[in-house]
């Protein structure tokens, strides 16, 4: 088949393959705009993409998703893009197992099972861990409310948001559990929210938390590349155009209005819509202009912080990960204190591999086999860290690599002489790949501050929006993918050129 050309105008260009791109061009193609989605990359998806290595598939970075079935979030939001239904969604039965200096303990699916395995340890808080439970599970329903919102601010009315909009999850544990040792291991999830929970909000933990418990949690089948292939064959099935390898050097704005884009190999496509999927930084200062924005709005951006990096190890490995008391997503910490592991990492310029106090360990293949040769394991080591250690990450990478599988193996013993496979990613990776300003894994810090000060979809620049993790609600793929859908809505309400009998191009 000859090769698709790309068109000279579009109604809307959406620049950045990930999730959150990817997403608002299949809801914007459904409703029969054209649409163009440009990717630097030579693979889509940004962190959702996977790679393959020695017969081994690994996920960049997402490995597990809460909701893709029944009254989920995520299943909604895939029902309404057309692709419910036909993922190869894999329920997890455990949620997590924990690695602490004196417990080691597996979380099961389900509401009473996150109630159980905790008041197992703590006997004498049971009525305590009940009590806490039962209140995240509401602050869940009412984040759910929000996150629907058009506003992030529209829910404040809610007595119950009201009451832990100002609090950090840290201190509602501490208003719910008298025993320090349990406060922490309940967050055991923190991990993976880019904060420690000193810093984060009760209102995105309890949320976050519990949407695995209530919502279930799953692994997409072959890998989470699966889905972003799939929302580019519904794009392409609603006559939009997804081109890789196609790098935007240039928004071009006259008139504080968007005109089109400049690409690295020459072209230029015009576009009275631009949606930015990609770092806002660089959009800011190298795409657009930061001339181009008020003083206002480049002050505001200013003012936000950036989430940590992170290191990864990948692991093709001989050893039987089904007998180790290994669950899908297991976490190692050799501290209890949040804060304190936190804090640790964030020095590592000065503390060095020393620093290093906990990570987190993903095993696909106990529940896909097809992601690595018979007999054979996935494994991919995750822990935060700075994008400024001090000195240079390739020369240092080895050593990191070296310190993490050491300290995996309190939850995985002999690893390093079973290793058949492995390949590290430092921030550096994270910026190349993903274009991430100093590889920030989810933006903007997903801290209680800064989750209702993000910036919105709408910018000062008339035709450019936003979406993804730079943007309303957050990062994660449920999030950006909501971001989306947000996105279309507001787009969708708009008297602009966006109204069918408006646009400019068909």
């Amino acid at each position: 088949m000859p090769k698709k050309r790309m068109k000279d105008k579009y109604d809307i260009i959406i620049v950045g393959a990930g999730i959150g791109g990817l997403g608002a061009a299949t809801y914007l193609a459904q409703e029969g705009y054209s649409v163009l989605v440009l990717e630097k990359h030579y693979r889509v998806g940004g962190y959702a993409h996977s790679f393959r290595r020695n017969k081994y598939i690994f996920d960049s970075a997402v490995r597990i998703v809460a909701g893709a079935e029944g009254d989920g979030l995520l299943h909604d939001l895939l029902r309404k893009a057309g692709l419910d239904d036909t993922l190869p969604f894999i329920k997890l039965d455990e949620v997590y197992t924990a690695v602490y200096p004196e417990h080691q303990f597996t979380v099961h699916a389900g509401v009473q099972s996150f109630i159980d395995s905790y008041s197992t340890m703590f006997p004498h808080e049971r009525q305590n861990i009940e009590n806490l439970i039962k209140e995240m599970e509401d602050l869940y329903d009412a984040t759910i409310h929000m996150l629907h919102a058009e506003s992030p601010l529209a829910a404040l009315s809610n007595p119950l948001v009201m009451k832990y909009r100002s609090l950090t999850f840290h201190e509602m544990l501490e208003s719910f559990i008298d025993d320090p040792k349990l406060q922490f291991m309940l967050a055991a999830l923190w991990g993976y929210y880019g904060a420690s929970p000193t810093a984060g909000s009760a209102m995105y933990f309890s949320y976050a938390i519990m949407s695995y418990f209530k919502e279930g949690i799953y692994y997409l089948e072959g890998s989470f590349q699966t889905l972003a292939d799939s929302f580019v064959k519904r794009i392409e099935a609603c006559g939009g155009d997804v081109f890789i390898n196609s790098e935007v050097t240039k928004i071009e704005v006259e008139d504080k209005a968007v005109k089109g884009v400049f690409l690295k190999k020459g072209h230029y496509i015009e576009a009275p819509v631009i949606i930015s999927n990609g770092d806002m930084l660089k959009m800011i200062h190298s795409l657009v202009g930061v001339e181009k924005f008020s003083s206002r709005y480049r002050k505001k951006v200013d003012s936000l912080t950036l989430s940590m990096s992170a290191f990864e190890v990948f692991i093709g490995t001989d050893l039987p990960l089904e007998d180790m008391g290994l669950s899908h997503e297991t976490f190692v910490y050799t501290d209890y204190d949040y804060d304190h592991i936190f804090q640790s990492h964030s020095d590592l310029k000065k503390l060095g591999i020393k620093g290093l106090k906990g990570l987190a360990i993903s095993c696909p293949s106990l529940v896909d086999p097809s992601l690595s040769p018979e007999g054979k394991h996935t494994i991919i080591i995750t822990t935060l860290v700075p994008y400024d250690i001090g000195g240079d990450w390739k020369s240092l990478k080895p050593e990191y690599e070296k310190a993490l599988i050491t300290l995996a193996e309190k939850a995985i013993p002999g690893l390093s002489e079973h290793i058949d496979f492995v390949e590290s990613g430092t921030p550096l990776t994270m910026e190349r790949y993903t274009n991430n300003s100093f590889g920030a894994i989810y933006g903007w810090e997903q801290t209680k501050k800064q989750m209702t000060t993000r910036p919105q979809h709408e910018t000062p620049i008339k035709g450019l929006y936003l979406s993804g993790h730079w943007t309303d609600p957050g990062g994660g793929v449920v999030s950006v993918l909501l971001s989306s859908y947000k996105l279309f809505e507001k787009l969708m309400s708009k008297e602009t050129a966006l109204k069918k009998e408006e646009v400019v191009w068909k």
